[in-house]
């Protein structure tokens, strides 16, 4: 009788491993629990080589944190932008967290007060609580990191923060920083060419749509591994979204790192591939900020796709501009540009669609 309830419980233990869609841990937080969370230790033998890197953390508001995993031992932590999740938050000790695991390096974070064991009034509305600034006490600053594995949404933190942006971007084009250009064939195919006027393709923002063969999910974990293995502590990783790299061109820097590397203000920041060079503008918030300006010409010259991984490490740094190497780590080796998204047109304004499009790209050139 004992042997077969032995037998039962491996058997009811398999099957909740390796079949259930979503599995779960709980965590009671105490002692340095701002710096670091450790996965406990069941849950990561049987799922540590589905963790690989980075794992996003989506809270009660539906904001989206992503978090570097690293190991200690036999252990595996959650280490790099975990603190920022902790204070916009505002978690504290004894605090009780639910993590849901939904696979895809995803979890979804319940959180429960230490004293009632109810769930915090607060963490559904991280979004909208901004009290950094205010003096209240509370932080609440959203966070921007972006290196997640989620393939099938975008990050709410930057589909915001691109629209607040959209503003300074006009305002930033009135002092157009310099900028060093490569040499390669598709900057070649745009010069020369005319320049359209500033706003003549504002009613026509550039989209792209790729051409790129689809990617497996093996793939798009082999190029996040080769980032985290050539990372340092100075550097950081993004894994490209819809919203980096094919409309809006706007790449949030996780706040945590962007809080020890960079000033609070909006500067200029110096992007390198070997030896070329782009400029683009870090746009500060109270809360965190993100590359616009020249980082799309980064994109559109280096044909980043989504998925594909940067890492970004820091090089040097003054009042005025920081510089950052770049590696891309492509999810697919073979470079196909992305396409152009046509808008519809009007009878006989084929000219001008085409034209409106080559303005496009070119318009972050005047930013």
């Amino acid at each position: 009788m004992g042997s077969e309830c032995v037998n039962c419980r491996k058997w009811e233990e398999e099957m909740y491993w390796s079949r259930f869609q979503t599995v779960q841990f709980c965590q009671i937080l105490s002692g340095k629990f701002d710096q670091q969370l450790v996965i406990p230790k069941k849950f990561t033998n049987n799922l540590r080589e589905k963790l690989l890197g980075t794992i996003t953390l989506k809270g009660p508001s539906g904001n989206v944190w992503n978090i570097g995993l690293v190991t200690n031992g036999d252990m595996l932590l959650l280490k790099n932008g975990w603190k920022a999740f902790v204070e916009d938050h505002s978690l504290e000790e004894n605090d009780i967290l639910i993590f849901k695991y939904n696979g895809n390096s995803r979890f979804d974070v319940l959180m429960f007060d230490q004293e009632s064991l109810c769930e915090k009034e607060a963490s559904y509305f991280v979004k909208k609580c901004e009290h950094t600034e205010s003096g209240l006490g509370n932080k609440r600053r959203r966070s921007l990191k972006e290196s997640s594995n989620n393939s099938t949404s975008e990050s709410s933190a930057d589909v915001a923060e691109h629209q607040r942006v959209k503003k300074a971007r006009t305002d930033d084009a009135r002092t157009p920083p310099s900028r060093t250009r490569p040499t390669r064939s598709a900057t070649k195919g745009r010069r020369g060419t005319k320049k359209g006027k500033r706003g003549s393709s504002g009613a026509y923002p550039l989209q792209l749509t790729s051409r790129r063969r689809a990617v497996s999910e093996e793939e798009k974990k082999r190029a996040q591994q080769m980032a985290v293995e050539a990372a340092s502590e100075n550097s950081f990783i993004v894994v490209m979204r819809a919203s980096h790299v094919y409309k809006g061109f706007f790449m949030s820097i996780p706040s945590e790192w962007a809080r020890i590397h960079l000033l609070d203000k909006t500067q200029d920041i110096e992007l390198r591939v070997k030896d070329n060079k782009w400029h683009a503008k870090y746009h500060f918030k109270g809360y965190g900020g993100g590359l616009t300006g020249g980082w799309k010409n980064f994109v559109l010259e280096n044909f980043l796709e989504e998925f594909d991984v940067c890492l970004f490490d820091l090089v040097s740094g003054t009042q005025d501009q920081f510089i950052l190497d770049v590696k891309i780590f492509r999810v697919v080796e073979e470079v196909i540009p992305p396409s152009p998204v046509m808008r519809p047109t009007s009878r006989g304004s084929g000219r001008r669609s085409t034209r409106l499009v080559r303005n496009a790209l070119r318009e972050d050139e005047d930013v």
